[in-house]
């Protein structure tokens, strides 16, 4: 296939994206053959490139896909997935602390994944729910954002520096059924206590009849929050108790074109707008997006300075995809000098 699409056209790259743009399902079905995505189904049609744009026309029809099990597993022939067990997936690092990395291996990050998958089971989650998060950039967010899209579930993220009409903005129009939330925040070496934001976004929630509470997220693991006086209100601890100890990873694989992830417009000119994602679309054009123009595997490692509230999230979390290795910062890029991003890549490099 590779070969009879080079002959096709130039080795430039300039040569491959004309070719991409006027031979659209051509190169999209190269990039579905070439790419290997765990999926179930088959297609007989790439899309109707005689549809109107307006008329949103599916691609891949018949195609059933996860996005959390491609990026947490591969479909590599062999006893070699580039994802093995003791590997090193994600490395986590907050603001002041780069010497006090948090490493999680491949086989941790699947484990964790399932026991709160298996927990948002048991609370009642099932395909389509949207879960929202309004938190740091860090290992919990992942595992949130993992287990919601193993279910089929729609996630969408806020960062904790947005204030509660912001956040609420947002919640309001896709009505979650559950909001995970941090219980403090760090930034510019000040700690925020979170907690009245909280209990002002559950009052702000109360006329939704999906949203059935919030579920908190410890900042710092060793001494959470006291949060018995919010209302509608549990800890990450008594969450995960409901799963009873199961750790079961599972996933619902949905169509092509079904929805998994929802982000926003700026507000700048009212209230912010939705922006659906679709879980085929999204996997494909990270696949393309890493291998073509990154030249992105699983030898490489990866940072991309974001909040959650910001699509680049999601470039800083699918090079898993890959195999390769995440580093997720948390807090202000100048702590403790104006070189820390800098100092923190030649470190992890």
């Amino acid at each position: 296939m590779e070969r009879y699409y080079l002959s096709n056209i130039s080795q430039s790259f300039h040569d491959m994206y004309l070719y991409s743009v006027k031979n659209r399902s051509a190169f999209w079905e190269f990039c579905w053959k070439y790419f290997q995505l765990i999926h179930e189904g088959s297609y007989t049609k790439v899309v109707d490139e005689t549809a109107r744009m307006d008329s949103v026309p599916e691609w891949f029809p018949g195609v059933r896909l996860n996005f959390a099990e491609n990026l947490l597993f591969s479909r590599i022939a062999g006893d070699k997935t580039d994802k093995e067990d003791d590997k090193i997936a994600v490395s986590e690092v907050r603001e002041g602390a780069a010497h006090e990395v948090i490493h999680l291996t491949w086989g941790e990050l699947r484990r964790r994944t399932g026991a709160l998958v298996q927990a948002m089971k048991a609370h009642g989650v099932v395909q389509g729910d949207r879960i929202a998060l309004c938190a740091a950039n860090s290992i919990d967010t992942l595992f949130v954002f993992l287990a919601s899209t193993a279910l089929g579930a729609i996630f969408s993220s806020s960062s904790t520096d947005m204030g509660t009409k912001g956040v609420l903005d947002r919640l309001l129009q896709i009505k979650p059924r559950w909001l995970f939330m941090d219980d403090l925040a760090v930034y510019n070496g000040k700690t925020i206590d979170l907690r009245s934001k909280i209990g002002e976004i559950v009052k702000g929630m109360e006329s939704v009849p999906e949203f059935e509470g919030v579920v908190s997220l410890p900042r710092f693991h060793s001494r959470p929050a006291d949060i018995n006086s919010i209302p509608r209100t549990k800890t990450l601890a008594e969450f995960l108790e409901k799963a009873g100890g199961n750790e079961k990873l599972e996933f619902e694989r949905v169509g092509f074109r079904d929805p998994f992830l929802v982000v926003y417009s700026s507000g700048t000119t009212g209230q912010p707008k939705c922006i659906v994602h679709s879980v085929g679309g999204v996997l494909l054009n990270s696949s393309k997006e890493g291998r073509l123009h990154s030249d992105l595997g699983p030898d490489c490692v990866t940072l991309q300075y974001t909040t959650t509230g910001w699509i680049m999230y999601m470039s800083a979390v699918q090079t898993l995809l890959f195999g390769a290795r995440v580093v997720l910062y948390d807090g202000s890029p100048f702590i403790p000098g104006i070189t820390a991003l800098v100092d923190l890549a030649a470190q992890e490099k």
